[in-house]
């Protein structure tokens, strides 16, 4: 197999998204006069693991829970300007796919405001990298749907035989890439590592792991 294409997810993928949100929560946290403890519940893996509304289930969890608040938390988490990073291994493998004339694409479920401002503070919006935001196309059509990894390949001008996908959600990302034929890579980082996952075509838990496939 000759790769000519990686696709990147975004969030605790390229990089760790409790950094954000902990300067999300920190900042809210100041405006209220809450412990800054709290933060720790919001940022556990077993926490993320089980919630399906972190913000919401943060703030009932401090019996201060009301919709304006949550709606708060939620606008700072699309607007906060605070320094973020990508992981330094993913920094090294992206400049070695740059040395391996492979394309690079990131494919990333969520929020549009919200990614796209991920992406400036992460500074990719200025990288050569495809960005393909899932839910533009709809959120029925975020991954896992094939919709949204045929459209990444579109933008990459690639197939999935050709391709392979990196990502930490078992669920929308490794099931979703098998669903289009990518050759599916379980980055096991994060509360994504606790979700049990023996279909991944690849687990690693470094990227210079991947290094392998074009020797």
């Amino acid at each position: 197999m000759k790769i000519k294409s990686v696709i990147f997810d975004l969030d605790n993928t390229l990089y760790d998204e409790n950094l954000l949100i902990s300067a999300v929560c920190r900042e809210f946290c100041h405006r209220y006069n809450l412990p800054l403890e709290n933060i720790a519940y919001i940022v556990n893996d077993e926490f993320r693991l089980h919630s399906k509304d972190i913000f919401g289930d943060w703030l009932k969890k401090m019996n201060f829970c009301t919709d304006s608040r949550q709606e708060e938390l939620f606008t700072l988490y699309q607007s906060i300007d605070t320094p973020l990073s990508l992981y330094e291994d993913a920094k090294d493998f992206l400049v070695f796919l740059q040395s391996q004339n492979v394309s690079v694409g990131i494919l990333t479920n969520g929020n549009l405001n919200a990614q796209q401002h991920k992406v400036k503070l992460l500074n990719l919006h200025i990288s050569p990298y495809e960005i393909e935001y899932a839910r533009s196309n709809g959120i029925e059509y975020e991954k896992p749907h094939i919709n949204a990894f045929m459209r990444i390949l579109h933008r990459l001008n690639t197939e999935a035989k050709d391709s392979i996908f990196i990502g930490d959600n078992p669920l929308t990302d490794i099931a979703g890439a098998n669903n289009a034929g990518i050759l599916s890579v379980w980055l096991a980082r994060g509360y994504g590592r606790l979700i049990p996952c023996d279909y991944a075509k690849i687990k690693i838990t470094h990227f210079d792991e991947l290094r392998r496939l074009w020797q």
